[in-house]
């Protein structure tokens, strides 16, 4: 259990620097290396066409040069604190971790001067780059256009951490090995350089066969390529990603982990769990199950990623990408899709700090829930374990759900838009808002209807206030808790229920009159670093007031009481305080290098599959 906790460590660790090294990158003509990774990988993160690093990462490392330098001083700190682990404690750190920790504290090192160029690493401007899986093996790969700069890393970080390489052959070709055990079933993170390529991988000896190594090194090509199959192409053709940043995770693939003993990743993990594995995965391995359990997973085939849109030269520089759990089940996604809401639009003008809304259709509720139930609980399984599953939902009943719809009849959604937000500075016990502007909207078939709900769920508040007529707003009554800059209001426009303050607040409220209840959307959530940057030297602002009071009481104390014994525990207070002050510098500084990023996420049921949507907006550095 151990190794096997080792070994999905190294290989995630893998995944994720790979991922994040690529993104990171955005750049690269993947055409070579698409020759090398089998169509059949079961994770693909890479590039169809080249992407130049100074034409996109070079925009990004200039605009935030100070948050590189700055903060990176954590990390630089963690790397000492674990350099001289290494050097105290050498035996709990093996060569495969060694070398890992020098790699990045290598790569964090060249983040403090601001920027980090490829040819620094080895790479080109435009990085052939990928990775993906032969059988189990995770694969990274490049193309190098300076094989000594690259070597000269490699060899960096093996003196910073005293990392040990055996080196190896593979049909008369050489590699590095570091290992990260020689037990039973030894594992190595192993690096080598073919065709002009450097590939890092696993080497995993006899627990995977010996053609995956040589096909992750290019020793031997895959007997179908993931240029062969075309599979980026149709990407980019049916989802309009950009050729550089996408790739794939292979459901159908994955899931015969559980349903096939002689698939790659079962075959390692039962030699990892010495045949525990295939024991307690048995009842999934039956013909019944596996035509039962691959056939779900066909309908759900993929998760697809990458991006829309890239520009690095407008002002802002703007980011939008599409993460897609893809959907051949058109009748589950025709029901899914009947749950999508309203969810506002005010247009240009809208440049809020923070926005999260819901689109959700509460009479649809009831209805689609009990249509899942039911194409679920009536499937026609000849699996037992899925049989028994069945079962169980048997037990439960969604009908229920209808009686609680029912309270809030024609709901159609819930939004709440933030423009602007100031606090006092000068306040001591309880913030005092200085400047304030927000809508927040209920959506709804039936207003007048949905409001008298509400009343009767609160009389209290029934009592103070009316639902104004369409188009009007009224005071809402709001409890002394702080002060605020203006009245709060309730007010009804069309089919939507407001409270709002603040001018722009009062428009954008009076704009819904406008807007019809469409089902457009399902979830979004929008948020101005702007928003974090003025809350945080808020809390510095704070942070100082409640010193400075400290310190008056603190000396306040000392003159009444022996100096001898006062001073030592005023000194050891100052320099707290002093320890905490550095802390929040450095959070508003980093946070107000990030003013201007905005950032926006939807999730949505689209007839496909299930779509998460991001952009980001990033003011070029004036």
């Amino acid at each position: 259990m151990k190794n096997g906790i080792l070994y999905a460590a190294i290989a995630a660790a893998l995944g994720a620097g790979a991922y994040y090294a690529i993104q990171q990158q955005n750049a690269g003509n993947t055409a070579g290396t698409l020759n090398y990774v089998p169509a059949d990988t079961l994770v693909f993160m890479g590039d169809l066409e080249p992407a130049s690093w100074k034409e996109t990462i070079s925009p990004l490392q200039a605009r935030f040069s100070q948050l590189f330098t700055g903060g990176t001083s954590t990390s630089v700190q963690e790397i000492e604190r674990l350099q001289k682990e290494i050097d105290a404690k050498p035996d709990e750190w093996n060569d495969g971790l060694r070398v890992l920790f020098g790699l990045y504290a290598e790569y964090v090192t060249m983040l403090t001067k601001g920027t980090i160029n490829p040819q620094d690493l080895g790479f080109s401007d435009k990085l052939d780059a990928a990775f993906y899986t032969v059988g189990a093996l995770p694969v990274l790969r490049f193309k190098l256009e300076n094989e000594a700069n690259f070597d000269k890393l490699i060899a960096a970080a093996e003196t910073r951490t005293k990392a040990k390489a055996d080196t190896a052959k593979l049909k008369e070709f050489s590699y590095k090995r570091y290992f990260f055990n020689k037990d039973k079933h030894p594992v190595a993170f192993a690096i080598g350089k073919k065709d002009g390529f450097a590939i890092l991988t696993l080497d995993l000896g006899d627990m995977v066969p010996a053609d995956d190594l040589a096909i992750a090194f290019g020793i031997t090509k895959p007997a179908k390529s993931l240029k062969q199959a075309a599979t980026l192409e149709q990407l980019v053709q049916s989802y309009g990603f950009r050729k550089n940043s996408l790739g794939f995770i292979n459901n159908e693939l994955l899931i015969k982990t559980l349903t096939r003993a002689d698939s790659p990743l079962a075959k390692l993990l039962d030699k990892i769990s010495e045949g525990e594995s295939n024991k307690s995965l048995a009842e999934y391995r039956t013909p019944e199950c596996q035509k039962d359990i691959e056939s779900i997973a066909s309908l759900w085939p993929r998760e697809i990623f990458g991006y829309t849109n890239l520009d690095t030269k407008g002002d802002p520089i703007r980011f939008d990408s599409t993460f897609k759990i893809e959907s051949k089940d058109a009748a589950t996604m025709a029901s899914l899709q009947k749950l999508r809401g309203f969810i506002p639009d005010y247009g240009k003008e809208d440049k809020s700090l923070f926005k999260a809304a819901i689109g959700l259709n509460v009479d649809e509720l009831a209805p689609v829930t009990t249509e899942l139930w039911n194409r679920a609980t009536q499937a026609q399984f000849t699996c037992t374990s899925l049989k028994d599953i069945q079962n169980s939902l048997k037990m439960t009943n969604p009908s229920m759900l209808a009686m609680g719809s029912a309270m809030v009849q024609g709901l159609q959604g819930a939004s709440l838009d933030l423009q602007e937000l100031k606090l006092k500075n000068n306040a001591t016990k309880m913030p005092a808002v200085e400047k304030l502007s927000f809508v927040a909207s209920v959506s709804s078939k039936q207003p007048q209807q949905l409001w008298g709900m509400l009343s009767m769920a609160s009389p209290e508040l029934a009592a103070q206030v009316k639902l104004p007529a369409d188009g009007q707003s009224v005071d809402l009554p709001v409890p002394p808790i702080m002060q605020l800059p203006g009245k709060i209001k309730l007010g009804l426009y069309g089919q939507h229920i407001t409270v709002f303050t603040g001018d722009q607040g009062a428009k954008f409220a009076a704009s819904l009159a406008k807007q019809p209840l469409t089902a457009n959307g399902f979830y979004q959530l929008g948020l101005d670093y702007g928003l974090l940057a003025d809350m945080a030297q808020f809390g510095r602002n704070q942070l100082e007031q409640a010193n400075k009071a400290n310190a008056t009481d603190a000396l306040a104390t000392a003159s009444g009481a022996e100096v001898t014994s006062a001073a030592p525990a005023t000194s050891a207070a100052a320099a707290t305080e002093t320890n905490e002050q550095k802390e929040m510098k450095q959070v508003v500084t980093m946070l107000d290098e990030m003013r201007g990023v905005r950032l926006l996420t939807s999730m949505d049921f689209e007839k496909d599959g299930l779509a998460v949507k991001g952009s980001m907006e990033l003011p070029q550095k004036k």
